[in-house]
């Protein structure tokens, strides 16, 4: 089972879609202890565990204690990567799957969390690929006003050193929607729909050549209509 662990629920960013900044008071940081931990996945015989936020980065000591505390376990991380390439380097390579919040171009992705971020991701996602680390990185968006889907995921597809393997988004609905949006639905019926829409043709157009772009949301749902089966995440 995949366990999320909320390292700490401060962050270093305050981007605009969401509350980020400095939480305070006692429940913005772990209250169990790693034995009480152990207690909890002590019956589970595969053990998954996402560090997240708030920005785990800044409990790197903390990860790493994790990390030796549980050696079999598969570790995900989701992360801002602003402090990526502090994580000593053998941990970073014994995560499996890193997910990088990066919106799009440097435009809308400095827009959306301030200047100089996007330039600093790539910068730390190249030094992930140079230490050696063979994992999956996604570029995780957070879509929002300014996005044009079509546009920023061709981005994030097609960049080079560094490349990610996958990219995955989730719709600015959920933190401080109400403020963030001049017209939602305009928005959707005339940005997002006809923008899903394309990225559709192209990536069915790929497959039948052979080429199966990573867009994470469209994979689950290939796997069920290819095989009825139920969808798995196949990227993580």
């Amino acid at each position: 089972m995949n366990y999320h662990l909320v390292l700490t629920r401060r962050c270093n960013l305050n981007c605009v879609y969401c509350h980020g900044g400095e939480e305070t008071g006692p429940q913005a940081e772990v209250q169990y202890s790693l034995d009480d931990l152990a207690a909890f996945l002590e019956q589970d015989d595969d053990v998954q565990l996402m560090f997240y936020g708030g920005e785990p980065t800044l409990r790197i000591p903390l990860m790493t204690e994790v990390m030796d505390r549980f050696p079999n376990a598969r570790f995900m991380l989701q992360t801002n990567g602003i402090l990526l390439n502090k994580i000593p380097e053998d941990y970073a390579r014994r995560i499996h799957s890193v997910l990088v919040s990066i919106d799009g171009p440097k435009d809308v992705t400095d827009g959306y969390r301030s200047k100089g971020v996007y330039e600093r991701v790539l910068e730390n996602v190249r030094w992930l690929r140079e230490i050696g680390f063979d994992g999956d990185i996604v570029a995780r968006m957070a879509v929002s006003q300014e996005s044009d889907i079509y546009r920023d995921v061709h981005h994030l597809l097609n960049l080079e050193n560094p490349g990610f393997d996958h990219v995955h988004w989730q719709l600015n609905v959920i933190w401080d929607a109400e403020g963030n949006w001049k017209d939602f639905d305009s928005w959707v019926k005339e940005s997002y729909n006809p923008g899903i829409t394309q990225l559709v043709k192209e990536w069915v157009a790929g497959m039948k050549s052979g080429k199966v772009a990573g867009i994470v949301p469209f994979l689950p749902v290939m796997h069920t209509i290819l095989t009825g089966e139920p969808s798995v995440r196949l990227w993580s």
